[in-house]
């Protein structure tokens, strides 16, 4: 009698453990079939994570008490199309947070991806079809505008919320000897009511002083009810005298289970200020929900860039038709 009284607190002591803690698996899933053209070549195939990355991951968090948290993630890509999947190269982090906010370590997205994702909120804006995206390939000669988004050996800062307000620091060691390549980001942001805006700043420091760079942004969005407004302006600038200039608007307009969305932006490149590339991109498409974690989608864009002599260097139209699955 008396073992299976113990066997019974036991059980109720483990049981009272685990339900403080959670480990979730999820993960999103995008295939699609269409045509992908880059002036030099072009061919239709089937693609993976077009209008979404594809991915699955896990997370938890195990409650500590006092209102303390610890936590993690490890998330990876996966290309549909073939199974095909790095290590956790998007999210591989540990930390703890509470009512003085979050802070982890590892790899994640950094504090100025956060403000610079908010321009690109929703539809066709976080994915292969985002113009802003499309006008800013290419158009720097040394890709300026292309900041790292998720540093390596990471420890992040994300404040709790003050009526609305928040924000977050990020650092990311160097880690080769004899260099100081570390990269340092922050954001601000404002989210009440339909309005999201957040400004967010970035340095990264190279092992060659002439690549040091800096990342400026500013972005927002605002639900109209009817239909939602995002925009985007961003600054890249080398210690070499290289600037870009960036800037990206989106509607997004939703009726029903049906999203449409259309997009333009702009790029332009100066060296020690005379224009040596400008891009730019269109993009247009529409969604269709089958139920909370499924939709079929429709997208085309359309985007090139130009030297200083109006020469086209790069171009890229891509179109697709599939279908996106969260779990």
């Amino acid at each position: 009698m008396k073992k299976s009284l113990i066997a019974l607190a036991v059980l109720a002591t483990t049981g009272a453990a685990m339900a403080q803690s959670s480990v979730t698996l999820y993960g999103r899933l995008d295939a699609s079939v269409g045509s992908l053209d880059q002036g030099a070549s072009s061919d239709t195939r089937m693609f993976s994570g077009n209008l979404t990355t594809s991915r699955w991951g896990v997370m938890g968090t195990e409650d500590l008490g006092g209102g303390l948290k610890a936590n993690f993630r490890l998330e990876t890509a996966i290309d549909v199309t073939n199974g095909a999947s790095a290590n956790f190269t998007r999210a591989s982090w540990v930390g703890l947070s509470g009512g003085f906010g979050g802070v982890t370590m590892g790899l994640r997205d950094s504090a100025f991806k956060d403000a610079f994702d908010l321009g690109n909120t929703y539809n066709l804006f976080d994915s292969e079809f985002t113009a802003g995206k499309a006008s800013t390939e290419g158009a720097s000669a040394v890709n300026v505008g292309n900041f790292t988004s998720r540093p390596t050996s990471q420890i992040r800062y994300d404040s709790p919320k003050f009526g609305g307000f928040s924000g977050a620091y990020s650092y990311a060691f160097d880690q080769t000897a004899g260099t100081e390549s570390d990269i340092q980001a922050f954001h601000l942001r404002y989210a009440g009511g339909p309005l999201d805006v957040a400004l967010g700043f970035q340095q990264q420091n190279s092992a060659t002083a002439a690549n040091d760079r800096d990342y400026t942004v500013l972005s927002g969005l605002y639900n109209f009810g009817a239909f939602r407004l995002s925009a985007q302006y961003q600054n890249a600038e080398t210690a070499s005298n290289l600037k870009d200039n960036d800037f990206a608007i989106g509607v997004s307009v939703p009726f029903g289970a049906f999203d449409l969305s259309a997009g333009i932006a702009t790029s332009e490149t100066k060296a020690n200020g005379i224009k040596v590339r400008e891009g730019s991109a269109f993009s247009l498409g529409g969604t269709y929900a089958l139920s909370k974690r499924t939709r079929v989608y429709a997208a085309y864009l359309d985007g090139d860039t130009e030297d200083a002599a109006g020469t086209t260097a790069t171009e890229r139209k891509l179109y697709s038709v599939g279908v996106a699955h969260t779990f």
